[in-house]
Formats: C-alpha cells, structure tokens, sequence
C-alpha cells in the first residue's frame, strides 16, 4: 500500500543543515552589505506592520534592509572588540533587539533621514493597542451606514434602531478609551467607522561608517 506523503519523515539531521545554512548565508549577507555599502543605520520602528515595511523596502531598493533574527545579525557584525567584523559594528550590534532593523545604504546621509523624519503612515488598531485619547460616537443619525448594517453593528455594541430607513445610535458610545487597550469589538468599530488610530514611524537611531559610529 503507498505510503501518504504526510507520513514522510524528515532526518534531524537534515533539518539542522538546512538551518545552519540559512544562518551561515545571512551572516554572509550582512558582513557583505558592511563591505560594499558607504553607511549602515540601526532603525527602530513604531507599530510595525509589514505593509510600511515593504514600502521602505521598496523606497530603497538600491540599498539593503535587514529585519528579524537579530541574534544572528549579531553574530555578522560581532558582540565584542575582539570579534566585531569591523572596527565598532560592536555598538550596532548592541542594538539589535525588539523591533530593530539595519540599512545599508550609498545615499547620503542628508537625504536618508530627511526621508524617514518625514514617513509617517496612518493605519487601523488591531486588539490591544493603546489609544492616547478618548473618542465617542454621538447618539443620533448614522447616513455613512447602510440599514443592511444594523445586525454588525450591534454585535459591536452600539444600540441601534431604524428610522424612515436610516440607522439611528440611541445613545452615545465609546468608541476607545484613553489608556485602555482595545477589544477585539472596538478595533472592527475603528475599521467600520474608518479611523486610523496608528501612525506607522521608523526612528533613525544610529550610523555606522568606515569604522566610526554614531547615536543619535
């Protein structure tokens, strides 16, 4: 009787070589951008979400980003005098942690964070995140809502009813609160009633070039 494919079984061992590879090249990856590009910066990034990531990706396609596996990225540039690849990659890589990512680029450096003081890209919450103010929904008529949406919104938690064909809010409700994180119900409301509450920001926070470094 053949054997299912799901039944296939992969060697260990085979798993670990396709690993250490995967380390080995983007270590390569790394110490090559260090050799072939004038600057490397360390960004840190604000509410991330991978659709701003891709737009800088796409921004720089001349240059050369590195975001994830940051103990690796580390073990590329060196921990210590003493094994740094070169002269203070020590000091970038003391900052590879979190939501931290590294740029290698020729562009000078004027126009790199001229660039980045001015991206800045608003998008939806999802649950949890934190709003810096209050923001309620008066009670009254709702015209940006169709009637066919009373049964969604309802499950969201606004009290409603029709009137001559229109949606009204019966009493006022909040929509977030300042401090408190969001439910899962008032993240889908933001999204219904089109309020973006994150800003997407990438910070320059230091330089790295021919062996000197800077923080900013």
């Amino acid at each position: 009787m053949p054997r299912s494919r799901r039944e296939k079984k992969v060697p260990l061992t085979q798993v670990k070589k396709k690993d250490s590879t995967a380390k080995s090249d983007l270590v390569d990856r790394v110490r090559e951008a260090v050799d072939s590009y004038a600057a490397i910066y360390a960004l840190g990034f604000q509410e991330l979400r991978s659709t701003q990531l891709q737009a800088i990706r796409v921004e720089f396609r001349d240059s050369r980003l590195f975001f994830g596996k940051n103990k690796i990225v580390q073990l590329a540039l060196g921990k210590t005098s003493e094994d740094e690849y070169q002269d203070n990659l020590r000091r970038l890589s003391e900052l590879m942690s979190g939501n931290i990512g590294l740029l290698a680029t020729n562009r000078s450096h004027q126009d790199f964070v001229s660039w980045f003081n001015n991206f800045e890209v608003e998008d939806y919450a999802k649950q949890g995140f934190v709003p810096g103010s209050d923001l309620v929904l008066e009670a009254g008529p709702l015209p940006q809502f169709p009637v066919s949406m009373c049964g969604v919104l309802r499950k969201l938690g606004l009290k409603l009813q029709i009137d001559v064909g229109k949606l009204v809010l019966l009493e006022d409700a909040v929509v977030c609160a300042k401090g408190k994180p969001l439910s899962a119900e008032q993240a889908k409301l933001t999204v219904h009633l089109g309020l973006k509450l994150v800003k997407f920001k990438a910070q320059v926070l230091a330089k790295w070039q021919g062996g000197s470094f800077e923080e900013y």
